[in-house]
């Protein structure tokens, strides 16, 4: 009977733990990562009355009497069922969505403990901490490359308060864009020469980027000229000092531009040399890479004679020394690359291309000139920088040509043997030409009177010849004055403007001229062949402008300037070539297609119709504008303090593919605002192959100063895409477009925000756009994680029996993932607990029951005795 009772007292206290354990569950119902319990019962050691007995014979076995004595708590077992995730919106929550638990310490790392719960949050210092006040545990990035080594030990998370990084200045950028190889293009500019003749020497900057920088009335220029043009210093070598600033006078040596310092030096040179027949052809000009062309090498920079006060200046004309007839480069802008536009490369006002072709180009006449000038385009450069070596081409062929009537007098040529001065014959302004009749009059016709042309000549002789009933007829013909009957004309003579006449000899201009005309001495009936030099060749605008020059310069008497015409040409912003009349009177402008109407290029033709007609004493004359295939593209890079500028990158289209060994190129230029400025080369190429893929570019990098502290000669690689491949700049035939840029560069910034991704990395996100590693947090896997030990708190301790913790990584080793800005959540179901309440009530009321019924029992026992 007291086993019985026994039995009911075992069962309620084995109950009321049961009650307990489930009390405690139901409490913990909404903590963050609790895990519940379940209480395992078993039975205590039964009372064997009678032991079992083995079958024996006829008589079968017997079960053993025995006599449970109750019930006991074998086990109170925590269920490590995964809780419901719930976000939240604290950043630094985290839920383990599977298996594994973070780690913790209270002890700087000594000891670990583990939990399920991930709410934490930064202390006052920076720790990584849960709601205990232990730290979380994990790795911390390497503060400069932000890499997170996960072999090394664990280590208390910190993450100090006011965290910021450092600016890290540029050193890479990449450009993604297509440079249009059409025929029709939407972006152009106007084109535009290195640098223009009339732009004022100071302010505008040597081959090196170098600024010249002129003092008005200060600075000086002291050159030699050569007069004997033997190349030595000696008494013919007279010297003269060019002064920076405003001209008043032509005499006075100043200038302001470029074509003022030039038409200085060319007087100098016509003064020196006596107007010998050279002088025209020693002129010096401006070529399309911004170089002073100097080609009979009058100008002399041997040390004994050359002076200036400007460096920078001096350096450049030291670019003549030897056999050099070319000056250093001069450019407008700091950073552009050296080279005027190829006209066979531009495009018209409509984005059409002009696509000239070699012999194509316009026929140009201005009232005096005598002669109709044709300005032919040719694809081979002219006194140009090219590669390795200087082109040595000419504006004039080789040779000289057979003259027509419609010919000038101070355009002709002794003989085509070839175009040097020597060979030059003319007539200047007040000098004549007498021809004595056969009736025996003597008649006198005066250059620029007169006449000027050939055919006025003849007409002049033919109506003289008429008037005196001479039969004789005057034609020109093959080049030559040719008379009819051949004893019109007994004597032919030449005479200087004070009418004394020049003997026959091949040493001056009028010499050789009177030596052509002997053919007509009442013997021979026709004078020597006649030969011009009216075709000049351009290649870039620069040139082109020259030929204009030349030919507003030659109008009205090429040999005495100052009764011709005068103007300056120049190239506009907008790419137009600009005629201004600076003469006192006005003239007449006529151009044409050449070779014909039929057979030029009459988009280029067109170009130059708004300067045909009249231009007014000090007015201009414009063409259209001619334009180049551009494209510009912008970004922001930044130095080593975090100040951000912007690097402005020009394309330009210079050369068009002829062939799959022909590249396409495209040049640029790079410039920054001031002060800050690149070192130079900050120009190159880009070439292109025959698919629009990318052949090569150069150079490969830029150095950007930024002049405001920060440190300088920092160097920006440039990445422009791979060659023969599509990953950065392209030349398809559409619109030239960027479609991505990207540099490694930014500014200092401080820590704006922490978030964490599935790995458990904490990055932070910095107030200038970057994000970084600075820490990861570890889990610790059990291989049995119900022998865990609970601590309350939510933290479990290891146990012998739940093994060693395996470190790692969320993710990796079977360690779930990290759920970010969630929490896991009790994993207590309370429709199971509220079963198992009812399920412990009912056992606890039974055994209870037990005890009661055997106290009834017992009592009747006792009241037998009654």
């Amino acid at each position: 009977m007291m086993r019985s009772l026994w039995s009911g007292v075992s069962g309620l206290n084995a109950h009321q733990i049961a009650m307990d354990v489930e009390a405690n569950n139901i409490a913990n119902v909404n903590t963050v990562g609790f895990k519940y319990s379940r209480t395992n019962f078993q039975n205590l050691l039964s009372q064997t009355v009678k032991s079992a007995t083995a079958p024996q014979g006829n008589l079968g076995g017997k079960n053993s009497l025995q006599i449970g004595l109750g019930t006991s708590v074998s086990s109170v077992e925590t269920i490590f069922k995964q809780g419901s995730i719930q976000n939240t919106d604290k950043n630094t929550d985290m839920a383990i969505n599977g298996d594994g638990f973070f780690i913790v310490s209270g002890d700087g790392g000594k000891t670990y403990r583990y939990t399920r719960a991930g709410d934490f949050t930064f202390d006052a210092n920076g720790n990584f901490v849960d709601p205990n006040g232990y730290i979380v545990q994990g790795w911390l990035a390497d503060p400069e490359t932000h890499n997170i080594d996960t072999a090394k030990g664990l280590q208390p998370i910190s993450i100090p308060p006011g965290l910021t990084t450092p600016a890290n200045p540029t050193s890479k950028i990449s450009i993604k864009a297509n440079l249009n190889s059409g025929d029709h293009i939407v972006e152009k500019a106007g084109t535009r020469p290195t640098v223009d003749q009339t732009a004022d020497m100071n302010g505008i900057y040597d081959a090196n980027g170098n600024k010249i920088n002129l003092t008005p009335d200060v600075d000086k220029l002291q050159l030699g000229i050569d007069i004997n043009n033997d190349g030595t210093i000696d008494t013919a070598t007279e010297v003269f000092t060019f002064v920076y600033g405003k001209s008043t006078s032509p005499d006075d040596n100043k200038f302001t531009t470029i074509k003022e310092l030039m038409d200085k030096i060319n007087a100098k040179i016509l003064e020196s040399t006596g107007d010998t027949p050279d002088a025209y052809n020693a002129k010096v000009y401006l070529n399309g890479d911004g170089q002073i062309v100097d080609p009979k090498n009058k100008i002399v920079v041997s040390d004994s004679v050359f002076a200036s006060t400007n460096q920078v200046l001096g350096d450049v004309f030291k670019g003549l020394q030897g056999p050099s007839i070319t000056t250093g480069s001069l450019k407008a802008i700091q950073n552009s690359f050296i080279g005027a536009d190829d006209v066979g490369e531009l495009f018209n006002n409509n984005g059409d291309a002009f696509n000239l072709e070699d012999g194509q180009g316009i026929s140009v006449n201005i009232n005096g000139l005598g002669e109709t000038r044709k300005f032919i385009y040719t694809k081979d450069p002219i006194n140009s920088s090219e590669g390795c070596g200087t082109a040595t081409g000419s504006y004039q062929p080789a040779k000289p040509i057979t003259a027509d009537s419609n010919e000038g007098f101070h355009w002709l040529f002794y003989s085509d043997a070839s175009s040097d001065a020597d060979n030059r014959a003319y007539l200047s302004t007040n000098q004549q030409l007498s021809f004595v009749l056969s009736n025996g009059d003597t008649v006198t016709y005066t250059y620029g009177k007169d006449f000027q042309t050939i055919s006025d000549l003849c007409c002049l002789l033919n109506t003289d010849l008429t008037n005196r009933n001479i039969n004789d007829i005057i034609s020109f013909k093959d080049g030559k004055i040719v008379e009819s009957s051949g004893s019109g004309i007994q004597d032919a003579q030449v005479r200087d403007s004070n009418g004394n006449v020049i003997a026959a000899d091949t040493t001056t201009v009028l010499g050789r001229l009177a030596k052509m005309m002997d053919g007509l001495d009442g013997t021979g009936s026709e004078t020597s062949t006649f030969y011009k030099n009216d075709i000049y060749y351009f290649h870039d605008i620069q040139d082109l402008a020259n030929l204009w020059q030349m030919a507003v310069d030659a109008s009205g008497d090429p040999a005495n300037s100052t009764t011709g015409n005068s103007g300056i040409v120049s190239i506009t912003d907008n790419g137009e070539i600009n005629v201004k009349n600076t003469s006192p009177s006005s003239f007449n402008i006529t151009v044409n297609g050449y070779p014909s109407d039929e057979q030029d290029n009459q988009l280029f033709t067109d170009a130059f119709s708004p300067i045909n007609g009249t231009v007014a004493a000090g007015g201009s004359a414009f063409s259209q504008a001619m334009n180049a295939a551009v494209h510009t593209t912008s970004m922001d890079i930044f130095d080593s303090l975090g100040a951000k500028h912007t690097l402005t990158f020009h394309f330009r289209k210079t050369h068009t593919s002829t062939s799959p060994n022909d590249p396409t190129v495209w040049k640029w230029y790079a410039e920054v605002p001031a002060p800050s400025s690149l070192d130079q080369p900050a120009y190159g190429y880009v070439k292109f192959n025959s698919d629009g893929s990318i052949n090569s570019f150069n150079p490969p990098s830029l150095i950007f100063n930024p002049n405001n502290g920060a440190t300088t000669g920092q160097a920006v690689q440039l990445d422009f895409g791979d060659p023969n491949k599509f990953n950065g700049l392209t030349s398809f035939e559409a619109p030239s477009t960027t479609s991505g840029q990207t540099q490694d560069g930014y500014p200092g910034g401080d820590l704006q925000q922490l978030v964490v991704d599935q790995t458990g990395t904490i990055i932070g996100v910095f107030t200038n756009g970057r994000s970084y590693s600075l820490a990861q947090v570890a889990l610790a896997k059990f291989v049995n994680n119900e022998g865990l030990m609970n601590e309350g708190g939510t933290l479990f301790a290891a146990s012998p029996n739940s093994g060693d913790p395996i470190v790692g990584t969320a993710g990796t080793g079977g360690r779930g993932s990290i759920q970010p800005s969630s929490l896991e959540m009790s994993n207590v179901d309370l429709s199971r607990s509220l079963t198992q309440l009812i399920v412990i009530q009912r056992g606890f009321q039974a055994n209870s029951k037990t005890i009661t019924t055997s106290d009834q029992m017992l009592n009747t026992l006792l009241q037998l005795k009654q």
